[in-house]
């Protein structure tokens, strides 16, 4: 007896392609698995880029490099934690560092995570890798060439509507360098662009970075140990160059950090006065000349110096971490608790998402927060 079968319904390519930006990224690459031709379509830069886009509003995610101390190599860990319900996800990365390694998060961009990394101490090597394809690519390490070099600091994002991306890395030659030596990795010529010297008067740049609309970000530091910040420098991927922002007398606070808001650049400085801790965040805007300039945007009472807000969920939820939080139990027992609070703006409320211990009780050295990026999974490739 013949077997009946339906005719297969053809989906319009508007509509598969609306399917497609719904669905996550994890979805999506099984369906690049199931032959060429849709590996071809999904591939697409546009649909990567669209993707994407879409991701960052209906996904929101926080990436976590956590590390026990300097003397145990080797046993830091990566965690995703979903900033929605607090849902918590050890992440393998590639590589095995061993007992004599390392490694460090360089950047986040597009769903690609970039690290620096060592095997065997100061043999530093780069690897660009995308958790939910698990590919990866390892990329030579500019510092490793200079010997003795001095304030090492990177930069790692998407170049503005497309799906190539750029590394950075720059640092001086000497402490009494007037220059800068800067150095560009571009993923579609997969190679290293150098520039001598460049930067003149810079003192030290602060190594944490912010990528943003094709554009990477740093703070400028100045005076005794560079402790007092100076200005945002940026450097446009497009133009390939640099310009510097001052920053305002009314934001120089004693702990400053740059984050994304309203695709914008934010600054973050909070201190403590005699009214308490105070955070005030100030926009990167455009004055009536065309000039950049840094706004204030809101301030709101803060409970501890180190409750660092690291991403808007929405306009007004602001997600904070706190990871300051040591403890000793005994003698020789510590452990690192940290806190992920969201806070609303508007309203002055918080809502506490994850609160986790991270102990290690063979060795009385606590354990160490060392990143916390916002993270989207992504198709962008390596």
């Amino acid at each position: 007896m013949a077997k009946f079968q339906l005719p297969l319904p053809i989906i319009p390519d508007e509509l598969l392609q609306e399917i497609f930006l719904r669905s996550s990224a994890k979805a999506v690459g099984r369906c690049m698995c199931l032959n060429k031709f849709w590996y071809r379509q999904l591939r697409q830069p546009e649909t990567c880029i669209h993707h994407m886009r879409r991701q960052k509003v209906l996904d929101q995610h926080v990436l976590f490099h956590v590390g026990y101390s300097l003397l145990l190599m080797g046993s830091d860990s990566l965690y995703i934690v979903n900033a929605a319900s607090g849902e918590e996800v050890n992440v393998q990365h590639p590589f095995g560092v061993g007992i004599h390694g390392w490694f460090r998060i360089v950047g986040v961009s597009n769903g690609n995570i970039c690290f620096k990394f060592s095997r065997e101490r100061d043999d530093t090597r780069l690897l660009v890798w995308n958790p939910t394809t698990q590919c990866s690519r390892e990329i030579s390490d500019p510092h490793r060439d200079h010997g003795r070099s001095f304030f090492p600091v990177y930069g790692f994002g998407h170049v503005l509507n497309s799906d190539a991306y750029t590394v950075i890395h720059m640092c001086k030659r000497d402490i009494a360098d007037a220059y800068v030596f800067f150095s560009r990795y571009c993923s579609r010529h997969f190679t290293w662009f150098h520039c001598v010297d460049c930067l003149p008067g810079v003192e030290k740049i602060d190594p944490n970075s912010v990528f943003n609309n094709g554009q990477a970000y740093w703070i400028t530091g100045t005076g005794d140990s560079y402790a007092t910040p100076k200005s945002v420098l940026c450097y446009s991927v497009e133009d390939e160059s640099f310009s510097e922002v001052s920053i305002p007398v009314g934001a120089i606070y004693t702990i400053h950090n740059l984050l994304t808001h309203k695709e914008k650049v934010a600054l973050l400085a909070h201190t403590h006065n005699e009214f308490g801790y105070v955070a005030a965040i100030w926009h990167l805007n455009e004055d009536a000349n065309g000039n950049r300039i840094l706004e204030q945007y809101c301030r709101f009472a803060s409970r501890s110096i180190r409750e660092n807000p690291i991403l808007f969920v929405d306009e007004n939820l602001l997600l904070l971490v706190n990871n300051s939080k040591e403890r000793e139990l005994l003698v020789n027992y510590k452990y690192r608790e940290l806190v992920l609070t969201e806070y609303d703006i508007e309203h002055g409320t918080r809502n506490l998402l994850v609160r986790r211990a991270w102990r290690y009780p063979e060795t009385p050295h606590p354990i160490t927060v060392r990143s916390t990026l916002k993270y989207f999974a992504g198709m962008f490739p390596v």
